[in-house]
């Protein structure tokens, strides 16, 4: 269990409500915030990013609306947390509990919030007891009690996050729910796949190649035979796919492996770290939600780069036909439980060409609890020994 806990001050800056509103029609960046901003009072659906009160939402809560690049609301909710202390937990899960506060806040009855509770999987505490149980029946009498000083806390285990405040003489009021891609970002398939279809397009890594030597104590490395020396990875349902490096012993220490006489584990070498082949593109094609199937080009560093910060990537490469090099991808976020898929085939000679362009399919934003069924597409194209 990982936790970080804050002292919260709540008296955030807020604008009194005296702004206008947007002369034209506002936008939204996903169907779940339209519908959240159709339960509200058209007041605070105002053409800038603000924190405002809200009494008619909750009492001794602000109400915070956000806008992205394109000048659409990307962010609507009752406002629990500072800009610095999003950035420094976790932006988008501090956004998806604001969001579900202000949604169950604004739900009709209290028989509407218990069944979105069930539906999402989510777990409301007061105390320890359920919401629901005894008078715990109203959402903005709980939230219009957590005044400063307040002590807040996040946890996370492999399948949920849990956030408490704790205030007055020793109240808590917790919140549980499950890491879940389309609930916490509050995005569908479709949109998921169009924002990261833009994000692609527009990634500009500019990733540092590294094809230098390593220092590594020969106990932290498994010989494969007299040349290629395995550093063992973690690995994904199947321990063919993995985190392995294959590396090579110099005078100096050990290299990575790129190298034509071994083309499976350049590959895989590709894909775990980054090798000296800055020239080397990728041609995908995107399966999107919708039977939409894009075709673009960039270079591969690039895309390897784009998800390095927030995913774990496991590799299988394999050759099923002479001099056809194949290999599946995975990008895992443990964050939210989810998964890219990228599947290559290319020429050997196309992958030790400085200009060389790899063929792929690519799919994403699958959920994790989907992943036996993926598993049988991926046990088809491998290799068994």
């Amino acid at each position: 269990m990982k936790a970080i806990i804050i002292l919260l001050t709540l008296n955030m800056s807020i604008l009194p409500l005296f702004a206008h509103q947007n002369e034209g029609d506002i936008t939204y960046s996903s169907k779940k915030l339209e519908d959240i901003a159709s339960l509200l009072p058209k007041k605070y659906l105002i053409d800038r990013d603000s924190i405002m009160t809200c009494p008619e939402i909750c009492q001794n809560k602000s109400f915070v609306i956000e806008f992205n690049d394109k000048h659409q609301v990307s962010h609507l909710g009752i406002s629990m947390f500072s800009k610095e202390i999003k950035v420094l937990i976790n932006e988008p899960v501090c956004n998806f509990v604001e969001r579900i506060l202000l949604e169950l806040a604004v739900a009709s009855e209290q028989k509407a919030v218990l069944s979105m509770l069930d539906h999402f999987g989510i777990v409301l505490l007061k105390n320890g007891r359920k919401f629901g149980e005894g008078n715990l029946t109203s959402i903005t009498a709980i939230l219009n009690e957590i005044e400063d000083p307040v002590r807040f806390a996040l946890s996370k285990d492999d399948k949920s996050y849990t956030f408490f405040w704790e205030y007055g003489r020793q109240n808590i009021f917790a919140i549980q729910f499950p890491l879940n891609r389309e609930l916490i970002t509050g995005t569908n398939k479709l949109e998921a796949d169009n924002l990261l279809f833009d994000q692609l397009k527009g990634n500009n890594c500019a990733n540092q190649s590294i094809h230098t030597n390593y220092q590594f104590e020969d106990a932290d490395l498994i010989t494969k035979d007299s040349v290629v020396f395995v550093r063992k990875g973690d690995s994904f349902v199947l321990s063919a796919i993995n985190e392995n490096t294959y590396y090579k012993k110099t005078a100096d220490g050990y290299e990575l492996i790129f190298d034509e006489k071994y083309p499976n584990e350049s590959l895989s070498n590709v894909f775990m770290q980054n090798i000296d082949n800055n020239q080397l593109k990728i041609h995908i094609t995107y399966s999107m939600y919708g039977n939409y199937n894009p075709e673009f080009e960039m270079k591969l560093n690039d895309f390897i780069c784009f998800f390095k910060k927030d995913f774990k990537v496991y590799a299988v490469t394999y050759q099923k036909e002479p001099d056809v090099v194949q290999s599946t991808v995975i990008f895992q976020n443990k964050q939210y439980n989810y998964i890219h898929l990228l599947m290559i085939r290319a020429k050997k000679e196309n992958i030790f060409q400085g200009n060389g362009i790899l063929s792929a399919s690519f799919r994403s934003n699958i959920p994790q609890h989907n992943i036996n069924n993926l598993m049988g597409d991926i046990l088809k194209n491998i290799n068994h020994e």
